[in-house]
């Protein structure tokens, strides 16, 4: 589902500018004329460009088709087993980024040129200076979600802003569709993202993970599984009875479980 049309004046407006460009056979940012629906760039990995639609709360569309991603944010969407009943919260993450982006003039950063599964670029995108997934972390449209191989520097300044919005009770932390679930009681469905704080009580290595066990009984209770690449920077020995925040996507195995597989998905409180 595309996010593009809010108002008819929006619509209204960007319509006549995409006209005025492509009847001059290109705009000053990206040469439309020739080059609509252009799959990968073929040029530097950063240009500017403007947004003419939104899918939902983390992906655009350029004025030359091209569809952009922005990655280690996540949105409101359905559970990957799960369909959403009611699709209210994507709407609304795709409305705030609209209200950002839509019909503006953004830098876009691209992280490579390959395209993921579903035809879309993978880049920062940044308005006025400022880094829009931070933005809408900050508003409380989405959550932070280190992907694989994350720079944890990059992923800083967006937990930064998630707890500036969680703090303000920004957006879904206000009407608590995002919260922040107690690890030692947790007991929800599996396949689906969530952040989880507790104290460990014990740590088990079983093949080549740490085993955080954070209730009474493993075979029930919540557990996190950190893979042993984490011992580089984090000695998991030093975590037990310490206040610590998870992230990720939970699975059910002997009780809910969470694989940890990156530095950014695990902060001490």
């Amino acid at each position: 589902m595309q996010y593009g049309l809010y108002t008819s004046g929006v619509q209204s407006r960007l319509s006549r500018r995409m006209a005025l460009r492509i009847g001059l056979g290109g705009g000053a940012l990206l040469s439309l004329g020739h080059q609509t629906g252009l799959a990968a760039p073929d040029g530097p990995l950063s240009f500017l460009a403007t947004v003419i639609a939104v899918d939902d709360g983390r992906s655009v569309r350029l004025t030359d088709g091209r569809r952009i991603i922005m990655p280690h944010i996540l949105p409101p969407g359905p559970d990957r087993h799960t369909p959403m009943t009611d699709t209210t919260p994507i709407r609304q993450a795709a409305q705030g980024l609209a209200d950002l982006v839509l019909g503006q003039q953004v830098r876009v950063d691209l992280d490579a040129i390959a395209q993921d599964r579903y035809g879309r670029l993978r880049a920062r995108l940044s308005l006025k200076e400022q880094d829009v997934a931070a933005l809408q972390a900050r508003n409380g449209w989405v959550r932070v979600f280190p992907e694989p191989g994350a720079d944890l520097h990059k992923i800083g300044p967006l937990l930064a802003a998630e707890t500036a919005g969680r703090t303000a009770m920004a957006g879904f932390w206000k009407s608590r569709y995002f919260q922040v679930h107690p690890a030692e009681s947790f007991e929800s469905g599996s396949d689906r993202f969530e952040i989880l704080s507790g104290r460990p009580r014990n740590v088990t290595q079983i093949g080549n993970r740490d085993h955080l066990e954070f209730g009474a009984d493993w075979r029930t209770d919540f557990t996190a599984g950190l893979d042993r690449s984490l011992r580089k920077t984090l000695d998991p020995e030093t975590l037990i009875n310490t206040p610590i925040e998870l992230r990720g996507w939970i699975r059910h195995w002997n009780g809910p479980f969470m694989d940890v597989t990156q530095p950014g998905q695990i902060r001490l409180l």
